[in-house]
């Protein structure tokens, strides 16, 4: 079988928000379920790894790129089914906010400006001010390499910025099926002009970023030494902001190379221009190391890290000598 659309060392930075990467060794681009299966069964023959993307989105690809085969998720569409929306995965997660607003469907009407596609947020469990995209999930189907499941809600259980689809790296999400409720459309566009709003002064448009970098903490796994070392009042929704015990150990306005910290935000990291994920790492792990030297707490990266070849976030050498 030949893989069609198949191209050779080709750059991912122009493939994510952060703008920052090496090459792929081999990717191709689908736009149908055929051609996704078809890609994955390809990769498997050959014994080659495949990682599949969406917008590029919290990604940090390594600076040496990555040895397999990416494939660019592009199969979108959204259909009703009796209740129920029914959503392939390469469909913009922006796109299901508009049309379940437009609709009169509520529930995810807090969460737009997230970047990504419905499979990558389901696969992060993405969420924003109290809502998250498990919330109304009735069912996903995967395929595994060989053949198509379904996993009902029971069978794929999420927490904060995890699901089972993130641990096991060999479930490719096809599509999806929500349960909302009923809403006035224009009560649920008001929601979503407030909330984005909030995340354009935080996320400009151009900014080179692949979000927030670090989990916010849960409140309730903490153990009491490191909570009365933390304003009640920093408690949002149960959790602790990584942004607040960032800038509590000086993060904001940080720079290495260029790689940037956020004057406005501890947790805020950009490519300001020539950055590269060297130093990207470099900078967040010794601000991840402050916390911890402060709090007692070590933060985990929400973002996905691809094409180490050492684990990161603790296991990397710092080249640089000279560190904020």
């Amino acid at each position: 079988m030949n893989l069609s659309g198949l191209r050779q060392r080709v750059s991912l930075a122009p493939y994510t928000t952060l703008k920052i990467g090496g090459p792929a060794r081999l990717l191709t681009e689908v736009s149908t379920a055929t051609q996704l299966k078809n890609a994955i069964r390809w990769a498997k023959k050959k014994n080659v790894s495949i990682l599949v993307i969406g917008s590029g989105s919290n990604l940090l690809v390594s600076d040496r790129g990555f040895s397999g085969l990416i494939i660019r998720n592009k199969v979108a569409g959204i259909k009703t089914s009796g209740q129920n929306l029914i959503v392939k995965g390469g469909t913009l997660l922006q796109d299901l906010v508009d049309f379940t607003n437009r609709f009169g469907w509520g529930g995810l009407e807090k969460m737009t400006g997230i970047p990504g596609t419905v499979a990558g947020a389901i696969c992060g469990n993405a969420g924003a001010y109290g809502q998250t995209i498990s919330d109304h999930l009735i069912r996903v189907k995967v395929f595994d390499g060989l053949d198509e499941k379904i996993f009902s809600r029971a069978h794929c259980p999420s927490s904060y910025r995890e699901s089972v689809f993130k641990k096991k790296k060999g479930l490719i999400i096809l599509e999806a099926e929500f349960s909302l409720k009923h809403a006035v459309p224009q009560d649920l566009q008001v929601v979503s002009q407030e909330i984005r709003a909030l995340r354009e002064e935080k996320y400009p448009a151009d900014l080179r970023c692949p979000g927030s970098f670090f989990k916010n903490l849960q409140a309730g796994d903490l153990p009491p030494q490191v909570l009365k070392k933390i304003p009640k009042d920093k408690v949002k929704h149960g959790k602790i902001p990584a942004g607040y015990l960032l800038e509590e150990v000086g993060a904001k306005g940080k720079s290495l190379g260029g790689v940037k910290i956020a004057s406005y935000h501890g947790n805020l990291f950009f490519n300001d221009g020539g950055g590269t994920a060297e130093d990207f790492l470099a900078l967040a792990e010794n601000y991840r190391q402050k916390v911890k030297e402060r709090f007692g707490v070590l933060l985990e990266p929400e973002v996905q890290l691809v094409g180490f070849e050492s684990k990161p976030m603790g296991l990397l050498p710092f080249k640089k000598k000279c560190l904020p």
